[in-house]
């Protein structure tokens, strides 16, 4: 499922990917309502998953041990609640 996420800076993408043995993607968010931080937007039932996020260039600045592991193909750990990001500017 792919929603766009409109904010005051820019506009993000967050694309919801289900993995092996996912139930279902439940998928909370509704275009017509205001969201802040923090606030869910749905949720994976049974089973674990992953989201991509997708920016507009030069939105934001990613966090640099994220950048570092990636361009040596590592995988990080990012727990719920963790920023990733900051909004530049």
């Amino acid at each position: 499922h792919i929603s766009v996420l409109k904010t005051t800076k820019g506009d993000a993408v967050l694309i919801s990917v289900g993995a092996l043995f996912v139930g279902k993607i439940v998928e909370e968010y509704s275009p017509e309502l205001k969201y802040k931080k923090g606030d869910e937007c749905g949720h994976f039932e049974f089973g674990g998953s992953t989201v991509v996020l997708i920016f507009e260039k030069d939105l934001c600045s990613l966090r640099m041990d994220l950048i570092k592991n990636s361009e040596k193909g590592f995988e990080t750990e990012v727990k719920m609640g963790e920023p990733i990001a900051v909004f530049k500017g």
